[in-house]
């Protein structure tokens, strides 16, 4: 239950701000995952053949973020899709 639906239930003050504090600390640990990502590309692509090294670095930080990691799957089976799209006539 989202923090706005419990503010109609009136729960304790204590429970609102914790959910808040969950909410935003979930925000900046995303936001910290995709700069700490973006790094190391831009290191990678610096080295040339980086590639493989900078997709199995992007794969174990979200391993370690449970809840993006089936979305980085995904994601990463629909850009094969494009890509094979492109390849086969």
């Amino acid at each position: 239950m989202p923090p706005q639906t419990l503010r109609y239930l009136q729960p304790p003050d204590g429970l609102l701000k914790q959910l808040n504090v969950y909410t935003e600390e979930k925000f900046e640990d995303e936001e910290d995952l995709r700069e700490r990502s973006l790094a190391h590309f831009r290191h990678s692509n610096e080295g040339g053949d980086g590639e493989e090294q900078a997709l199995e670095e992007l794969i174990r930080l979200a391993r370690q973020h449970e809840e993006l990691y089936p979305v980085m799957v995904d994601t990463l089976k629909r850009y094969g899709l494009i890509l094979q799209r492109d390849v086969d006539p």
